[in-house]
């Protein structure tokens, strides 16, 4: 049977690994054990063996442009030799550059390198299939799977009134919502300024923090800011849906972006979602018909968006909308999908 290294072998803030190898366990061996060990049986194993790759940046970028430089050959070299030794490897394209990336031009070429020793690539997006044929011309095929999710993304919701009063929340005022990673790209400011202009909302920014200078800015443009609140930390789902149910609609700002689980989630969740108009976005939001959509880092757009959205009187039907297109997205789907791109490209013994 075949066995996939996905690399990393865990997320610690995100279940897509959990969600789809729980899948892929059913037709193929996953091994996710640490790097070390996967690396190993990489290198000496026999029979088909497959690298997934899902983010590396984490072990390439550095603040030193040498270090960089030194961390992305030793990688670049290692799947040179990986693929010298059989191993088939494949990249599913989250970020198309990493976030927040202090050497832009080291790991555009870095990308390159890497796409020239992969097999196979996926995308979630045809705007970023579009961005990699523009930019790198890859000599391998590309296939658009989609972002799986569950039926119930986190678990069972309760009522408004319910989350409301659990979360302390009032419950005659609009509350939006962003839930995520609070990190630079996703865009903050422009939401926190958007919410000068809407006084008789509530803001409540929640997720966990990967960037803590970037939380003590925020903290600084929302010191006067009233009806704004920050939760900055890991919700575990039941928490999650107890914002989510809470919520009138979820905000993503993002100033750019590749791919959006949360967005996918919501979704899936019946949630009204407000986007930014950035082309992997505009693929799953169409405005006024499976959400809304404003000119990017636009904050008074924002605010005349969400006032919409607000007051839209087909609200249920957009978000029902947005529901029924992900109805042949979910993980079970997805996991067939990547079955028939691993098989492509190593067939089963």
């Amino acid at each position: 049977m075949t066995t996939i290294y996905p690399f990393p072998p865990q997320l610690n803030y995100s279940p897509y690994l959990d969600d789809l190898y729980g899948e892929l366990a059913h037709t193929f061996t996953v091994d996710r054990r640490s790097p070390r060990r996967s690396l190993l049986a990489l290198i000496v194993g026999r029979g088909p063996r497959i690298l997934h790759l899902h983010f590396f940046d984490a072990i390439i970028q550095r603040h030193n442009k040498v270090a960089t430089w030194m961390r992305s050959i030793a990688w670049i070299a290692l799947l040179m030799f990986l693929r010298w030794r059989g191993v088939t490897i494949v990249w599913t394209v989250h970020n198309a550059l990493p976030h927040e990336c202090p050497h832009p031009a080291i790991a555009t070429r870095t990308v390159a390198h890497v796409l020239a020793q992969c097999h196979a690539v996926s995308v979630h997006h045809h705007a970023t299939r579009t961005l990699l044929m523009e930019q790198y011309a890859p000599q391998v095929p590309i296939h658009v799977i989609p972002h799986g999710h569950n039926v119930q993304p986190f678990g069972a919701m309760p009522s408004r009134t319910d989350a409301r009063y659990q979360l302390g929340l009032p419950a005659d005022k609009p509350v939006l919502l962003y839930m995520g990673m609070i990190r630079r790209y996703k865009g903050l400011e422009t939401l926190i300024e958007a919410m000068a202009l809407l006084p008789h909302m509530h803001l409540i920014i929640a997720g966990f923090a990967a960037d803590t200078d970037y939380l003590s800015e925020i903290h600084r443009h929302t010191a006067r800011r009233i009806n704004v609140t920050i939760r900055p930390r890991f919700l575990p789902d039941h928490e999650a849906a107890l914002y989510l149910a809470a919520c009138d609609m979820l905000i993503l700002p993002y100033r750019a972006i590749t791919t959006s689980g949360m967005l996918v989630n919501a979704q899936a969740a019946g949630i009204i979602c407000v986007v930014p108009n950035l082309p992997p976005l505009l693929e799953q939001v169409r405005d006024a018909v499976s959400g809304f959509v404003y000119p990017a880092e636009n904050s008074s757009a924002l605010a005349q968006t969400i006032e919409r959205a607000m007051h839209h009187p087909e609200r249920a039907s957009i978000a029902a909308h947005a529901q029924r297109q992900l109805a042949g997205h979910t993980w079970p789907q997805v996991a067939q999908l990547f079955t028939t791109m691993f098989h492509s490209v190593c067939p089963p013994s």
